[in-house]
C-alpha cells in the first residue's frame, strides 16, 4: 500500500513512518523544508522514503505528493505554542492545508482513503462533566487550535473520501527531543494539577494510525467515525495532571515545580478522560502501559541524569520561570 505522511518528520510523523515501514508499506511524506526535514530525508531515503518538500498552502505542492497514493496520513499542522502566537499562520495551515489536500486528493486520487488527525482539545474544558468522554460529546473550542481543527475536521467529513477523524489525547515521547520538550515547558504550566487527564504513547499513536488508514482500504469499519486515541484506564493510562506532570518530570531526575506557578481551576484546560472502546476494538493499538512508558523514559534519560543532577536547581529555577504566574506570588 502507497501511504502519505504529511508531517512526517515531526515528533509523531517518525514513529508513523516506521510503523508504515515495518508493516512493509510503501511510504511518502510531505514536509516544509528545513535543515533538519532535510537530514531526515536523507536519512529515510535509506529505506526508500520518498519525501516532498512544499507548503501546505499551496495546493500546486500537494498534487505530485497525493498522485498515486492509496492513502493519507494528515499530521501536519501548527501546534500551541506557536498557534496562539501566530493565530492567522494556524488557520491557513490547519484549515486551509487541509483544504488543499482534500481538493488534491478529489483531484487526482479520489479513491484515497485519508486519515484525519485531530486533537481531544476540540472538546474544551471538560472536567465538570461525567467522564469519559465521548466522540459523540459536544464541541467547544477555545483556541486557534481547536477552532482550526474543528473547521479541518468538518472538511474532511464533507469530503466524500474514504475517511476517519482521530483525536489524540496527550501524547508522550518514546524518545527524547529536546526542542520538542523545551517547546512543550510552556505548555505545562496552563495545565491545573488536579484536573483528570489521559496520556497515549507516541508508538501506539503510530500503530492506531497506520492500522486506521488499512481498515478503510480494507474492512471500512472505521470510515466516517471519529475517536479518540488515547492509552485506556486499563493500561493506567487515565490519571491526574499532577501525576502525568511528575511522571514526565521524574525520568529526568526532576521534581514537580512549585504548584502555584499551574493553574487553580481545574476546568481551564481541555484534558479528560476518553472514550476508546470502538476505536480500541477495530485498531488495538493501547499496546504500551504508563509503566513502560517510564521504563522507556528512564532508559532515554540514562545519560542526561547525571547533568541534570549537577544543575538542578538552576535548572528547576529556569523552568519555573518559563511560567506565566512566576513571580506573582
Amino acid at each position: 500500500m502507497n501511504i502519505l505522511v504529511t508531517g512526517g518528520f515531526g515528533n509523531i510523523g517518525v514513529a508513523a513512518v516506521n510503523e508504515c515501514l515495518g508493516r512493509g508499506h510503501s511510504v511518502s511524506v510531505f514536509e516544509v523544508r528545513t535543515k533538519r526535514t532535510e537530514k531526515l530525508a536523507r536519512r529515510f531515503a535509506k529505506r526508500n522514503v520518498r519525501v516532498f518538500f512544499g507548503d501546505l498552502r499551496k495546493v500546486e505542492d500537494l498534487f505530485p505528493a497525493a498522485v498515486a497514493q492509496d492513502a493519507v496520513i494528515h499530521l501536519a499542522a501548527i501546534l500551541p505554542p506557536l498557534s496562539d502566537a501566530r493565530p492567522d499562520l494556524c488557520a491557513a495551515v490547519n484549515v486551509g492545508g487541509t483544504a488543499n489536500l482534500v481538493h488534491a486528493l478529489q483531484t487526482s486520487t479520489p479513491r484515497a482513503a485519508l486519515v484525519q488527525v485531530s486533537s481531544a482539545s476540540v472538546m474544551g474544558p471538560t472536567q465538570k462533566r461525567s467522564p469519559p468522554l465521548r466522540p459523540s460529546d459536544p464541541l467547544a473550542p477555545t483556541d486557534a487550535y481547536s477552532r482550526s481543527k474543528i473547521e479541518a475536521e468538518a472538511l474532511v467529513a464533507a469530503s466524500g473520501l474514504r475517511q476517519c477523524i482521530l483525536r489524540l489525547a496527550a501524547v508522550m515521547p518514546s524518545v527524547v527531543n529536546l526542542p520538542y520538550l523545551l517547546g512543550m515547558i510552556k505548555v505545562v504550566f496552563d495545565i491545573p494539577l488536579d484536573a483528570r487527564c489521559e496520556i497515549v504513547l507516541d508508538l501506539d499513536v503510530a500503530h492506531a494510525l497506520v492500522s486506521a488508514a488499512e481498515n478503510l482500504l480494507g474492512s471500512g469499519e472505521m470510515d466516517g467515525k471519529r475517536g479518540f486515541i488515547a492509552g485506556g484506564r486499563a493500561q493506567g493510562c487515565q490519571m491526574m495532571t499532577r501525576d502525568m506532570i511528575i511522571a514526565s518530570f521524574l525520568p529526568m531526575g526532576l521534581g514537580l515545580p512549585d504548584e502555584s506557578l499551574f493553574p487553580p481551576e481545574p476546568d481551564s484546560y481541555y484534558l479528560d478522560w476518553y472514550d476508546t472502546e470502538e476505536a480500541q476494538s477495530i485498531l488495538r493499538y493501547q499496546r504500551h502501559t504508563a509503566e513502560q512508558w517510564q521504563a522507556i523514559m528512564m532508559r532515554e534519560t540514562r545519560y542526561l541524569r547525571p547533568f541534570i543532577r549537577l544543575f538542578k536547581a538552576g535548572i528547576m529555577e529556569w523552568l519555573e520561570r518559563k511560567s506565566p504566574r512566576y513571580g506573582k506570588h
